[in-house]
């Protein structure tokens, strides 16, 4: 007995992994946590170069999103605007295995009878959507689920008798997680002591002084507030430049130099560059895709979203990688598609 006792004790147990296991096991991290990782081996800083690694990571990470819409209790939702028909903006909520469902949704008011284009602002956050329209600075919150809203109040740059408001650009729609809130940030263009709109011809321009300014709006306080910030910002209203993750809004800015990404981190409130090379990996490669015009959205499986040449919505599967047709058409710039999960959620305040 004590023979066997001494030959376990002193038998050496060996500490070494296989590569195939070692692949495996670190091929379900997150993307974050294996960047994080990649310090604590020598072999681990070079993953994102081993082809076979990343072919095991881009099959785990399709594979893992590729739960159908009905089992995970989603669904896309879809902002229309038909081909010269520019006051004829549609809502659906599409559903099934090839989003043969459509089911059309109201819009909510004030949106109903203005005939102005309406557009979602980044994506659904717990049942809420945001809208707003380009030409105006209404912005609202809306839970299609309980038919409630919310109207964004005024800011104080929206005061007709100090300032006359120019142009409003929103950048952004997102959860600050850490204080259970939501915001909107916008950059807004003003002139301080403009003149009355009937004399408005009459002054010259070089007369005004024009302010620029960031703003920020809370639900949890009802209010906006100036930011001081300095960043770059994003020009127009077009569809896909607006994207939020973990936390943080990006979006896309054509700098003098060269194209940007700006991104905001919402709980800190500053802005930072994400463009450098450490910043990113390159999980895909994929296209040409023939016909392809521009990206409108992406769902929860896998699938991206885009418009054609010829105006038809398609989407197209990145496990597949087959292009298939919506059965609808849209207008360039004025199409979006985000997922979409029923929520209870009330818009009165955080904790009401």
């Amino acid at each position: 007995m004590e023979k066997s006792i001494d030959h376990v004790t002193t038998e050496k147990v060996s500490n070494h992994i296989p590569d195939d296991l070692e692949f495996f096991i670190v091929s379900k991290l997150p993307l974050k946590s294996l960047k994080r990782f990649s310090c604590v081996r020598k072999s681990w800083s070079h993953l994102f170069q081993n082809s076979n690694f990343m072919n095991m990571y881009r099959n785990y990470f399709i594979s893992n999103n590729h739960s159908s819409y009905e089992e995970d209790g989603s669904c896309l939702l879809l902002q229309q605007t038909l081909p010269y028909f520019p006051n004829h903006r549609m809502l659906y909520l599409l559903s099934g295995e090839t989003f043969e469902n459509k089911v059309k949704l109201d819009w909510p008011p004030p949106f109903q009878d203005n005939g102005q284009s309406v557009f979602i602002l980044g994506p659904v956050m717990n049942g809420i959507v945001c809208l707003y329209q380009g030409c105006t600075p209404i912005i609202v919150l809306w839970n299609p689920t309980t038919d409630k809203l919310k109207v964004l109040p005024h800011s104080p740059i929206e005061s007709p008798i100090l300032y006359e408001l120019k142009y409003v650009y929103l950048h952004g729609f997102g959860h600050d997680h850490i204080k259970d809130d939501y915001k909107v940030i916008r950059y807004a263009s003003y002139s301080v002591d403009a003149p009355n709109i009937e004399d408005y011809r009459e002054v010259e321009i070089v007369n005004q002084t024009y302010c620029d300014v960031w703003e920020i709006y809370s639900l949890r306080s009802n209010s906006w507030r100036k930011i001081d910030l300095d960043m770059p910002q994003c020009y127009g209203t077009n569809v896909g430049a607006f994207v939020y993750m973990n936390g943080v809004c990006h979006w896309y800015c054509n700098d003098i130099n060269e194209p940007l990404l700006v991104s905001f981190d919402l709980h800190e409130e500053v802005f930072c560059e994400l463009g450098v090379k450490e910043s990113w990996t390159k999980l895909f490669i994929f296209g040409p895709l023939p016909s392809i015009e521009h990206p409108i959205g992406e769902g929860s499986n896998g699938d991206l979203f885009f418009r054609r040449k010829n105006d038809e919505l398609v989407w197209f599967n990145l496990n597949t990688q087959i292009i298939e047709e919506l059965g609808v058409k849209g207008e360039l710039h004025c199409c979006q598609i985000v997922i979409y999960k029923e929520s209870l959620l009330r818009l009165g305040g955080i904790n009401d």
